[in-house]
């Protein structure tokens, strides 16, 4: 199996301060956060490799999904937009005029917005955050890779056995 490419502990650390910075924090959501650029990257990826290269980040998250995450939840959320704009260091016209060729850049190279979109992505599931890793794989099959994703609960569940 590949090693991690960056320091766990600094990856941790990094996801634990910016959802502290977004006012989205907890036990949960940070195990979840990591868990999830985990299974999407082993935090080795900048990009989607193979296929069309569309999934952006450690967390593999797609420049469509971040401009309806501004659009539609984050437009009625203000204080939210502001707090997450601030934390990731972006100007606010990202968030009030998105668009995917800057939602695509910021989120192959910003590693903060990385993990504020993937908060906010599963800010919006409408299920309670798991408590374990079996939660998780479930959530994160249904929720972010989709029926449609090559991933597997047993895949997310080997992953973060062999790597968390």
């Amino acid at each position: 199996m590949d090693l991690l490419v960056v320091s766990k502990d600094q990856l941790i650390n990094l996801i634990d301060e910016t959802l502290h910075d977004i006012g989205l924090h907890s036990k949960e959501a940070v195990s979840l956060v990591y868990n999830t650029g985990l299974v999407e990257s082993k935090y080795q990826y900048l990009y989607q490799v193979g296929g069309s290269n569309v999934a952006r980040g450690f967390f593999q998250c797609e420049p469509h999904n971040a401009v309806d995450i501004c659009k539609n939840y984050l437009a009625y959320r203000e204080d939210l937009m502001r707090e997450v704009a601030n934390a990731c260091m972006l100007d606010w016209r990202f968030f009030t005029s998105p668009n995917e060729e800057a939602w695509r850049k910021i989120l192959t190279y910003n590693v903060k917005a990385q993990i504020a979109f993937c908060r906010l992505h599963w800010r919006r599931v409408p299920q309670k955050l798991p408590k374990t890793i079996k939660e998780q794989a479930r959530q994160w099959k249904q929720y972010y890779n989709t029926a449609r994703g090559k991933g597997t609960v047993d895949h997310f569940i080997k992953i973060v056995e062999a790597y968390g």
